[in-house]
């Protein structure tokens, strides 16, 4: 029972407040992150592990003649990735 439950709280860790694409084309189009975190505690541990905390993450997506704005506001955030290959962003705009 303790396994499932560290997973499970894993899982909604790396999802809760993002918003993800991947393997996608973005043209045109503007990307708003006007987050506001308080009192927020992130986790994601493990391989190939991230974590994200009001984030906008594209990975593996071509964007073209668009506008990115990060207006986000953070107070007392921990936000950690642990283990190899480990991401971890707060209130942040990650574009890969």
């Amino acid at each position: 029972m303790k396994k499932f439950t560290v997973a499970a709280v894993a899982l909604v860790a790396v999802f809760s407040g993002s918003a993800m694409a991947e393997g996608s084309k973005i043209e045109k189009s503007t990307l708003i992150n006007a987050s506001k975190n308080t009192l927020t505690n992130t986790q994601a541990i493990g391989r190939n592990s991230a974590a994200s905390t009001g984030s906008i993450n594209v990975v593996g997506s071509k964007v073209e003649k668009s506008t990115v704005i990060n207006a986000s506001k953070n107070t007392l955030t921990n936000t950690q990735a642990i283990g190899r290959d480990s991401v971890a962003n707060t209130g942040s705009v990650d574009i890969r």
